[in-house]
């Protein structure tokens, strides 16, 4: 072993860290900016799962899109420290898109800065602040966002030019990828799920989020390699995003009827509210979605 390049290694993968919490930083700074009719720091002091859960999925998606740009073969500390910043600044611009794109279309008609500290009575009359289904939604739209960004930008061959225009395009086919997969949940689900989710029910929350995650990580898999030419590329992630979502919807089938075999996630969401049983299955909806990509 070379003590010295590995201390070498040491030093700048500390570097690395130091501005990827400059960017969780900056990222957490603008969001204060956003919202500072009401401050998020208090509500997270108090308690305020919703608020919790937006800003924890907004640091989570930053650090997995970060990662892609640490991937590949190295170019040099200097220069690539140089492009994981430009990249950084990218990804800030793209996180804060996604969160446009959640309040406005994803989720309809549901404001979810208003949602997330709006107080909610609960049958037992117990009070709670913040609708937690909708920060759990947001927090899986910015993690399913960061591995599509992490595709995008790990990728290798072609200009720095190509590759900043890749992360942008593939930003907004994953951007339109995930509500249209959003829309077909809502198709295929004998309730209301958007209505579940104003209701301030979290069991519906993981079942939308779950399954955005999920394809979030099937579209890394499709994007992520080597640039073989514009064409080539988008309609590979076409035909990876209609495959992925045709095996997430057959598979999530199966597993409901496989891990809740007494039972079916609709009544579980709708009826129970069983945030248990939900976590469960989009966990395993989550293991085939790793699978998938790794298989790709």
């Amino acid at each position: 072993m070379n003590l010295a390049a590995t201390l070498a290694n040491f030093g700048q993968g500390f570097v690395y860290v130091i501005i990827c919490v400059l960017f969780i930083w900056l990222a957490k700074s603008l969001d204060d900016f956003r919202t500072k009719e009401f401050d998020d720091d208090v509500h997270i002091d108090d308690g305020n799962k919703a608020v919790g859960f937006r800003r924890a999925g907004l640091y989570l998606g930053i650090a997995i899109a970060l990662s892609g740009a640490l991937a590949g073969e190295s170019k040099g500390f200097w220069t690539d420290t140089l492009f994981l910043t430009i990249d950084g600044f990218i990804i800030i611009g793209c996180m804060f898109s996604c969160r446009f794109i959640n309040d406005f279309i994803m989720l309809g008609h549901i404001d979810n800065d208003k949602e997330c500290i709006k107080e909610f009575s609960h049958d037992d009359g117990k009070k709670e602040i913040g609708n937690t289904a909708v920060g759990i939604v947001e927090a899986c739209m910015y993690i399913a966002t960061g591995f599509i960004l992490n595709g995008s930008i790990s990728g290798t061959g072609g200009s720095f030019l190509q590759a900043l225009f890749s992360a942008i395009l593939f930003f907004i086919l994953g951007q339109l990828a995930l509500l249209l997969f959003g829309l077909l949940y809502e198709v295929i689900t004998p309730f209301h799920v958007r209505d579940e989710i104003k209701n301030n029910n979290p069991a519906a929350g993981i079942g939308l989020g779950g399954v955005l995650i999920a394809l979030g990580i099937v579209l890394k898999g499709s994007i992520s390699g080597p640039f073989t030419g514009w064409s080539n590329d988008i309609i590979s992630f076409a035909l990876y995003t209609v495959f992925g979502m045709v095996m997430l919807l057959l598979f999530r089938m199966i597993i409901d009827r496989v891990l809740l075999p007494t039972t079916k996630v609709a009544v579980e969401v709708e009826q129970d509210k069983n945030v248990a049983a939900l976590i469960v299955v989009q966990s395993a909806v989550n293991a085939v979605a790793i699978v998938i990509a790794f298989s790709m």
